[in-house]
């Protein structure tokens, strides 16, 4: 404060910065701020040189000061402070601390509020401390200035509140004594927090307001309109008016705010004719965990032929200036005849038909061509893998209601189709990943011999923030900053909202070469959607034969895996097994031979459960009943083609592959290969 001489010659430091707020009815304790920063002295050692402290009120800095009698009860003089126990609304006022004797005099003022807590609430608006956290990343909120209510060597018992009511923290948040840690900052951790701490028979509260932003950005600011990287070209007529739009992101950079102007090459809009051309005030579009959308406007009147030419919007913040330009240029006037107006809108018509034909149907068109004139894609050859599929692994019991069809889509339906059906060579992590290294070293190694990265943006997957790996592994990031490997972004439901959402937008950002394709639930299981023809588009092209038909695919909306196969493969599995009795028995044979013919005549009924093949039982076989066999155990040949739903089509065996498979076919007591056992037991 401003050091003055009174009339007694007393050296007044007149009020100390430190301001006393207190809720009404809490205690507090007013030292003598002389002690603490204004002399060298103590409180001790200035009553040893005979220097006495007297204490003065008055109801503000220079008003009628009156001396202090102390009750000893409610209010008390203990050394070198003050004690309210507790405070009222009158106590309000600024109380000065005079230490004196016949030579020496120094005085200063400290300056107390007393308020009560705002209607329904447990604290005041106007007392609170405040804090500031970023997304993501670990913040403490210590409960404040409660040093003279912690008696020493005594753990103080502190109770925190969030907006005045007791809750339940996570297991991310933790209380050390006084101070209350959290881990890891979410959105939803925005608000007031107090701490009550018991003082006698009496209650002290401390209330801090917590407000979270979004991560402090490392980039410069993004332009959005103009384009940054093509110049954009508007037409206009001498003498008339144009307006000039630029709108731009900013990230989070602290309490800076964005910086956003418009330039004619190199001179600034101020030093053009102010008279025709006017420059609006920044305008946000909308704010969101400090980050920001704004726009700002330069306006043309009455543009003259000296006014075309280039006009750049700059953005600017302390990582960088980015900028857009427009040009501006004269309208051509053109005399049209009835002949080049007709011509013209001819040509206009057919254009309009053609770009609307190639809209609609741009898929379709680009995988016909692909497929009948298009060659294999040499790029990435040496690749093992045509994609990787990164995507958050979530056990099919813990699936929730709302989120059930894009978990089963991204962990059952994807995968199946891309390879049964269109056959894809896939690398998923959970079935393949060998480990050689690390983990993120083994992941990084894996990417790089895929052809595509395929991310499937379910709501797990944005909560657990799957893409962190990318972002942490020096050469994964690389890849896809650079464009070394094309992203196909498979989005599973709407996730505008979710948490972690802002990441994937800057992740989307991040991508060099990145593809969104929307699945848009059971709709787009259909093998016929244009969810799987956008797919397939955006998947490395070569000729294949698809490894299972269209028609043998399931109907991944209406039925589980292999649901209509195991009808099949149970009749098959148990009339191969009866043969095999019937030949390693024949004295069975005529017991049998009724019940077999009836079987026979099942069997043929049950054609219906067969996918689009044929498989026989030989007719010279004979079944016996499986109760008359009682624990024997009998290893029976069945074709891998009936097991797994399906029987190559237009492939001609050679005389001694036919022959070898028709050897095992008659012969029902061959085991069975381990690989097939293990197949055939996951079936069933």
């Amino acid at each position: 404060g401003a050091l003055e001489r009174l009339a007694d010659d007393c050296t007044d430091w007149s009020v100390d910065y430190l301001k006393y707020k207190v809720l009404l009815g809490e205690p507090v304790r007013i030292k003598c701020a002389l002690f603490y920063g204004y002399i060298r002295a103590n409180y001790t050692h200035s009553q040893s040189v005979g220097l006495s402290l007297m204490w003065y009120k008055s109801t503000g800095h220079g008003d009628f000061e009156e001396p202090i009698s102390f009750d000893g009860i409610r209010m008390s003089k203990e050394e070198d402070a003050i004690w309210f126990r507790p405070t009222e609304l009158h106590d309000v006022g600024h109380y000065s601390c005079v230490l004196r004797n016949s030579t020496y005099c120094m005085k200063v003022s400290m300056a107390l509020t007393v308020a009560e807590n705002d209607t329904d609430l447990c604290y005041n608006s106007k007392m609170r401390y405040f804090e500031k956290a970023e997304l993501s990343k670990s913040k403490e909120i210590t409960c404040p200035d409660i040093e003279d209510y912690i008696q020493p060597g005594k753990e103080s018992d502190i109770v925190w509140y969030k907006e005045c009511k007791p809750k339940q923290w996570r297991q991310s948040i933790v209380m050390r004594r006084d101070t209350l840690s959290i881990r890891e900052v979410r959105e939803d951790d925005i608000g007031n927090y107090t701490c009550e701490l018991q003082f006698g028979s009496f209650l002290v509260r401390r209330t801090t307001e917590l407000s979270v932003t979004a991560p402090l950005t490392d980039k410069p600011p993004k332009i959005l309109f103009p384009s940054e990287n093509k110049l954009s070209t508007v037409e206009l007529q001498i003498g008339s008016q144009v307006n000039l739009t630029c709108r731009a992101f900013f990230g989070f950079a602290g309490d800076v705010s964005p910086l956003i102007y418009w330039m004619k090459g190199e001179k600034f809009i101020e030093d053009l004719d102010v008279e025709r051309f006017r420059e609006s005030e920044i305008k946000p579009i909308r704010e969101h965990l400090g980050e920001q959308e704004v726009s700002i406007t330069l306006t043309i009147d009455s543009v003259e032929e000296g006014d075309l030419g280039n006009y750049s919007c700059y953005v600017e913040n302390g990582n960088g200036r980015r900028q857009a330009n427009i040009q501006l240029i004269k309208r051509a006037e053109l005399m049209y005849t009835v002949e080049l107006a007709g011509g013209l809108g001819a040509i206009l018509l057919l254009l309009i038909c053609l770009v609307t034909l190639y809209k609609c149907y741009r898929i379709e068109l680009m995988l016909f061509y692909r497929n009948h004139f298009g060659s294999e894609d040499i790029d990435g050859d040496n690749k093992d893998y045509d994609a990787y599929l990164s995507y958050t692994k979530v056990d099919p019991d813990q699936w929730s209601q709302e989120t059930r069809e894009e978990e089963r889509f991204a962990l059952e339906i994807l995968p199946d189709v891309l390879e049964k059906h269109y056959g894809y060579k896939l690398f998923i992590p959970d079935r393949d990943l060998i480990p050689t290294g690390t983990y993120i070293e083994d992941v990084a190694r894996c990417v790089d011999q895929s052809k595509r990265l395929i991310i499937v943006m379910t709501p797990n997957y944005v909560v657990r923030r799957g893409w962190s790996i990318f972002e942490l592994e020096t050469r994964l990031r690389n890849m896809l900053v650079t464009g070394e490997i094309k992203v196909i972004l498979i989005e599973c439901a709407e996730l505008h909202g979710i948490m972690n959402y802002q990441e994937v937008e800057a992740l989307k950002h991040t991508i060099k070469t990145l593809t969104v394709i929307k699945w848009r639930g059971p709709k787009s299981n259909k093998l016929s959607s244009a969810f799987w023809k956008q797919l397939q588009y955006e998947m490395p092209f070569k000729h294949m034969e698809p490894i299972i038909s269209h028609e043998q695919v399931l109907d991944v909306s209406e039925q589980g895996p292999f649901s209509e196969l195991q009808t099949v493969s149970a009749i098959s599995m148990a009339a191969a097994t009866s043969t095999a009795m019937a030949t390693a028995h024949p004295d069975l044979r005529s017991n049998f031979h009724n019940s077999t013919l009836n079987y026979h005549t099942q069997m043929r009924q049950q054609k219906h459960y067969y996918r689009s093949y044929e498989y026989d039982i030989p007719a010279g076989g004979t079944l016996p009943s499986l109760s008359t066999l009682g624990n024997q155990h009998t290893y029976c040949n069945i074709p891998m083609t009936l097991i797994n739903g399906q029987r190559p089509h237009g492939h001609t065996k050679s005389s001694r592959e036919q022959s070898i498979e028709e050897a095992q076919a008659n012969n029902a007591m061959l085991p069975l290969l381990p690989r097939e056992t293990s197949i055939s037991s996951v079936i069933w």
